[in-house]
């Protein structure tokens, strides 16, 4: 195995091992980072999966009952990287660069929140084709706006539904749970995370919201100018909606306090809280934990005593 490349077992939980590792006033208070990290996390159907700009880490469940955590170095798109202070394309790159990820995570053991073919899954892909051929029906003559964002909401559905019936919904919790323990409290244990909010503004689901709108306005105006049926003006729609709705969530990040960040993000909080996560248990939590102790210790985020192991 090369020097960039680490894969441990954890035999127990996170709690045991900061109890292991950590002088006494430590083993009270948690770990304690020395710098905040901008943390970016993936929830899988075993585990959980962080990132930051240049490492990753996984930690995931094993069928044996432990925890296996793996972590490296990211892969840069060192090709564009001038392309990252480059509004609306910066995101874009920032997202190419996350998902390059997925295969090592793949690689180690991940296994990623696919699709599944469910009765109930099954059922909602009916329900969004019949649902937009009804939309789409000319002699229904709904106004061009509304039809778009009908039809977009209806693409959306099989996804949420597919989510909302895996094990990644509790570790979609516990991703979120150990970052906001991380940037609000900057502690790094079970009794922390578990009071922390299960909704994070960075979320992907808080893309949901503006990139629905943006496409349901730029289809509406692709139709009038290029034609009902230009794909070429749909995927430039789509593109440009996804880039514009990096930035909006970006944004919106980095003022809280706003209130048009709050609308923004109100959808995608909604749709987290609701559908996306669920809680997690103890043992998810300790995987969730175990991730993020991973990312900081190959980041050399943590004071030495927590990063022993």
């Amino acid at each position: 195995m090369d020097d960039n490349f680490q894969t441990n077992p954890v035999p127990g939980s996170m709690e045991d091992k900061a109890a292991t590792d950590s002088p006494p006033e430590e083993q009270a208070a948690g770990a304690s980072p020395q710098r905040k990290l901008r943390v970016g996390g993936m929830a899988l159907e075993n585990g959980v999966l962080f990132q930051t700009e240049r490492h990753w880490s996984m930690a995931i469940r094993r069928p044996d009952g432990g925890i296996e955590v793996s972590s490296g170095p990211k892969t840069s798109l060192s090709r564009t990287s001038r392309l990252k202070h480059i509004p609306m394309l910066r995101g874009l790159v920032n997202l190419g660069e996350s998902m390059l990820v997925l295969p090592d995570a793949y690689a180690r053991g991940g296994q990623l929140p696919l699709m599944g073919r469910s009765p109930a899954v099954l059922a909602s892909m009916a329900v969004s084709a019949v649902g937009t051929l009804a939309v789409r029906n000319p002699k229904k003559k709904l106004p061009p706006f509304l039809e778009e964002l009908a039809v977009s909401a209806l693409a959306l559905l099989p996804s949420v539904v597919a989510m909302r019936r895996n094990k990644a919904t509790q570790y979609h919790a516990a991703e979120h749970k150990s970052i906001n323990a991380y940037e609000t409290a900057g502690i790094l244990d079970e009794h922390t995370a578990e009071l922390a909010t299960a909704e994070h503004p960075r979320c992907g689901s808080n893309l949901v919201g503006p990139a629905l709108a943006m496409m349901a306005v730029g289809n509406t105006l692709a139709r009038k100018y290029m034609g009902r049926h230009s794909n070429l003006g749909r995927l430039g729609v789509s593109v440009f909606s996804l880039s514009g709705a990096l930035e909006m969530i970006q944004w919106a990040s980095r003022h809280p306090d706003s209130r048009w960040s709050r609308l923004l993000t109100s959808p995608g909080g909604s749709l987290q809280n609701l559908l996306t996560t669920k809680e997690p248990t103890v043992g998810q939590m300790d995987v969730g934990l175990a991730a993020l102790r991973e990312l900081l210790k190959v980041e050399g985020a943590l004071k030495e005593e927590a990063a022993k192991g």
